[in-house]
């Protein structure tokens, strides 16, 4: 299908023919008929993304002191791949679109509905789009669907309308006549306002003018604020809403000036938002920023997990307000037929990019049209033609490939293997990688790569909570499998691999790359000199993560104590070198938002008689160092800080090494797992305490909650799908 890309590098614009995102539960598919260009926020994301690396830093401060925070945590040269990794990944263009839908995994919209879609990185200008339910709606009887495409913009300004809260009767100013501010006057107008309106162009006041406002007037004007006061008897409008997008404070200057006493200022463009505080003070103005499209919006639990809001508590969603405007349309309280400027079919997406950035024409409403036909047909792997096998490498094919596999595993193996198929869930991903590292082809799901026999190794990279069901499946295939880190978030899935691993005869490997680090190895063989009962101590200080990330949802991402607590598990497994026989948990509790799955005190026991503890937080300071190892055996100590530093004490003495750039083992991980294939074996890791340290880790939460030891022996008991400690029941 064709989906138009945008670089982050330097904005520029491509249509690409990418394979059609994966169709996940709760979402819909939808064969589009009709997206809109949105003027203001294209055109400033095109601009963001041509500024040099230093352009982008001025402009968006926020992101540099993320940058800076995973320096302090990764070193150097991880945030180097990182940043670099995350610009050579295009981004999807467009959020307004329209279409009919095709496929459905959500109760309510069936196919064949015509609806309209919202959303970055959903309602994209391709094709095919796969959207969650909550940023979709039925289009109303009989209206046009390139008028329904408008029904994100729509929401946007219904929000900023509604945090402006007007009153009828009320008059209301409308700083920026582009397409936002001349759906704003036609809301305000419905909403029962007096409405005024001001904009560069004089075209667009004469336009808002038609819509009903009373008056427009363009910015050149010396007497703007005074016509603003004239009609209002000289005591200021009631309320102004900012729609304007400029590079300056102008807009909030104008804003102040034309104000009444304890008036309301609204902003929904993108603007400086400095202003006169004395200006602002004097009259005390109530100053409020609208956030998109309405409640919901940036909350992945609403948009991607389908969660509802109690109506009672919050009336208008972003998916109300999209089906507000919808109705607001389709009664004629609102024309958007009028502010079609421009119509270009997708195969010239990029000519309608050219028409925005150029000026000409008065460019307003660009519509982008799609051609009433069935998707393309998926090209069968067998019919492709191979390129000639690289004699002695692997043929090695990816499921997922997100950020940490764009930064670390396809470095680490490049030049090592061959790069057979990649599949994503969203098809342009896929392709962005096949590009950049010469993949063979782009897949259209896991199962083309499961069937694939020119596949040796299959990675998984994708969220946690699919990897045990694609282990399993990708070893019933025959493949050699490395899994990124869990395993499994759950017994069940656990069992599953289990059984697949006993009869087949791939070899599986887990992305518990600490081990492999040349500092674990060398503490590794300080225990190894002791031959005595060793005691670990581990610190992490992970930082924290929104509670709305996906992986610490427990259906996605299995939460943090299994999701990255099973690193540090692992670790102590191979640190002391004896097996897990019992493992107790103690939490902080949730005092002061503290999570206990962010904030606990793992206590592992070993059939040997050592202990080891593990420290996780999310309450440090980012400057301190994120993990610190100390191993205690035999009369020595071997302390690894972030795995830059390594120190031994031993015998009165103590000796240190430091390197430039963290290591945590990664690279040498992979060269061993492809050894261990190329050689027929064994493994670094022998499956067995794979699937120890696996039920180890899932041991942890149940334990946490018991308040009990979890001994080793319950590891494998299942109740519920949860581990049980003996003679504990819920």
């Amino acid at each position: 299908m064709l989906q138009l890309l945008q670089s982050l590098n330097d904005g520029s614009m491509e249509l690409v023919d990418v394979p059609t995102p994966r169709l996940s539960e709760g979402f819909v598919r939808v064969r589009n008929m009709a997206s809109v260009v949105s003027p203001g926020t294209e055109r400033q994301m095109m601009a963001l993304a041509s500024k040099s690396l230093v352009g982008k830093a001025r402009a968006r401060p926020d992101l540099v002191r993320k940058v800076l925070g995973k320096l302090q945590h990764d070193g150097l040269a991880a945030t180097y791949r990182a940043v670099t990794s995350k610009l050579a990944e295009p981004v999807p263009a467009g959020y307004a679109s329209a279409g009919r839908v095709m496929d459905s995994r959500s109760p309510g919209c069936s196919a064949g509905t015509l609806v309209a879609c919202a959303g970055a990185g959903y309602a994209s200008h391709a094709e095919e789009i796969v959207v969650p339910r909550n940023l979709v709606v039925p289009v109303p009887d009989g209206l046009p669907v390139e008028q329904a495409a408008f029904g994100t913009l729509g929401a946007i300004a219904l929000q900023g309308v509604r945090i402006l809260k007007p009153e009828l009767g009320e008059i209301v100013a409308v700083v920026g006549l582009g397409l936002l501010g001349l759906l704003s006057v036609q809301i305000l107008r419905a909403a029962g306002c007096r409405v005024l309106g001001t904009d560069m162009s004089a075209e667009r006041a004469a336009l808002a003018e038609r819509f009903g406002a009373e008056a427009a007037w363009t910015h050149d004007r010396d007497d703007l604020s005074r016509r603003f006061l004239d009609v209002t008897n000289g005591y200021g409008v009631d309320a102004v809403l900012v729609t304007a997008s400029s590079p300056d404070n102008g807009p909030m200057v104008l804003a102040g000036d034309i104000s009444r006493d304890r008036g309301r200022v609204v902003v929904v463009g993108s603007v400086k938002t400095e202003f006169d505080r004395n200006l602002y003070y004097n009259k005390e103005l109530e100053v409020r920023l609208s956030r998109s499209y309405g409640p919901g919006r940036y909350d992945p639990r609403f948009e991607e997990r389908g969660q509802v809001y109690p109506r009672g508590y919050v009336r208008f969603t972003e998916t109300e307000n999209l089906r507000c405007f919808l109705d607001l349309v389709a009664e004629g309280k609102v024309d958007v037929a009028s502010l079609i400027t421009h119509r270009f079919p997708i195969a010239e997406a990029l000519r309608a990019y050219e028409t925005l950035l150029s000026g000409k024409g008065q460019p307003l409403g660009i519509v982008l049209t799609y051609p009433n036909t069935s998707a393309a047909p998926v090209v069968e792997l067998a019919a492709r033609r191979s390129r000639p096998h690289a004699s002695g490498k692997l043929r090695v094919s990816f499921v997922g490939a997100g950020a940490f596999a764009r930064s670390v595993l396809l470095p680490s193996l490049n030049g090592l293997v061959d790069f057979r198929l990649v599949a994503t869930s969203r098809g342009f991903t896929a392709d962005a990688v096949h590009k950049r590292w010469g993949f063979d082809f782009v897949a259209n799901s896991a199962e083309e790569i499961l069937d694939d026999p020119e596949t040796d190794v299959v990675v998984i990279a994708t969220r946690h909570g699919s990897h045990a069901e694609l282990v399993a499946k990708a070893l019933d295939a025959g493949k050699h499998v490395f899994c990124e880190k869990p395993l499994a978030i759950d017994g069940p899935g656990l069992d599953r691999v289990e059984k697949a691993l006993a009869k087949n005869d791939g070899l599986l490997q887990v992305g518990h790359n600490r081990r492999f680090a040349p500092f674990a190895q060398r503490a590794r063989a300080v225990r190894d000199d002791s031959h005595q009962p060793s005691m670990l101590q581990m610190r992490i200080n992970a930082g924290a993560i929104p509670a709305e990330h996906w992986t610490v949802d427990r259906a996605e991402g299995g939460g943090r104590m299994i999701g990255e607590g099973c690193h540090f598990v692992d670790l102590a497994r191979y640190l002391i070198g004896s097996s897990i026989s019992g493992v107790e948990v103690t939490g902080l509790s949730g005092d002061r938002g503290a999570s206990p799955d962010d904030n606990y005190v793992t206590t592992l026991t070993f059939s040997d008689g050592s202990l080891a503890t593990i420290m996780y937080t999310a309450m440090g300071d980012p400057r301190l160092a994120k993990e610190h190892v100390e191993l205690f055996a035999g009369g020595s100590v071997a302390v690894i800080e972030d795995f830059s530093r390594f120190k031994i004490f031993r015998g009165g003495k103590v000796t240190s090494q430091r390197t430039l750039a963290k290591n945590k083992g990664h690279k040498e991980q992979i060269e061993s797992f492809l050894h261990a294939i190329r050689s027929g074996g064994p493994l670094a890791v022998p499956v067995e305490e794979l699937i120890e340290v696996g039920r180890a880790t899932l041991a942890q939460p149940l334990a946490l909650r018991v308040g009990a030891r979890v001994p080793s022996a319950d590891f494998k008991t299942v109740v519920d799908g949860e581990p049980v400690v003996e003679g504990v029941r819920d």
